[in-house]
């Protein structure tokens, strides 16, 4: 049965000679993965932005529940993104900040109100600027609202705190909306990212490493 849905992109990887399987989390059915045919032919009309990290795209698709690869009939962009890939500090964050949600999110079933939160984080990213080398310092600190791990008071992240500078803890009040008057320096900037990452390590199994880490490390000149 033919159903339409608006989804978020993570990943996608070349399947066959001309296909990709793409890997995303949906407003209607929560995490899916879909195979979409022929969109690497020189004649495709698709356009290879659809299935770049945090895409926003409206699917229609072929979903059975006893599926793990759901077959598209058709996919367009459900919001034009102007910034994201083709700022090349944002898709880096883009890229990293999709795989610490593919890697973390184990959600299956739809959830509507963390749909809507990455799914406006998303646009915020496309259209800021000012700070914006620090905006996946607040995601992670944020998202974990949405993973269960959600730190409960400034004790459980004190062991997480750097030395000197700003402290993780400080990131509790920061939303992605006031990321212009969050200031810290590279130095600070990279402790801190290192601090949550070992946080998300320490509070959700088989995480792993984040092999994008390199790269936003390299554009930010962290």
């Amino acid at each position: 049965m033919l159903y339409t849905t608006k989804a978020i992109v993570f990943h996608s990887i070349k399947y066959g000679e001309s296909d990709i399987i793409t890997q995303t989390y949906t407003e209607k059915f929560g995490r899916q993965s879909f195979l979409v045919h022929g969109v690497r032919k020189k004649k495709s009309k698709l356009s290879s932005y659809l299935f770049q990290p945090l895409s926003l795209v409206e699917i229609v698709a072929y979903l059975k529940e006893a599926r793990d690869l759901q077959r598209v009939k058709e996919i367009k962009s459900s919001e034009v993104l102007k910034n994201i890939h083709f700022d090349i500090r944002k898709s880096s964050i883009a890229l990293f900040l999709s795989e610490v949600i593919a890697r973390t999110l184990r959600e299956v079933e739809p959830n509507i109100q963390l749909f809507n939160y990455l799914n406006h984080t998303v646009q915020i990213l496309d259209f800021t600027d000012e700070g914006i080398e620090n905006f996946h310092l607040v995601f992670l600190m944020q998202f974990t609202k949405f993973l269960g791990v959600y730190p409960k008071n400034n004790m459980e992240l004190s062991r997480y705190n750097i030395s000197k500078g700003f402290q993780i803890a400080n990131l509790l009040d920061i939303s992605l909306t006031d990321i212009s008057h969050f200031k810290v320096d590279g130095l600070t900037r990279n402790k801190l990212l290192d601090q949550l990452l070992s946080y998300y390590e320490d509070h959700i199994d088989g995480m792993g490493k984040i092999k994008s880490l390199s790269v936003l490390r390299d554009v930010f000149a962290l």
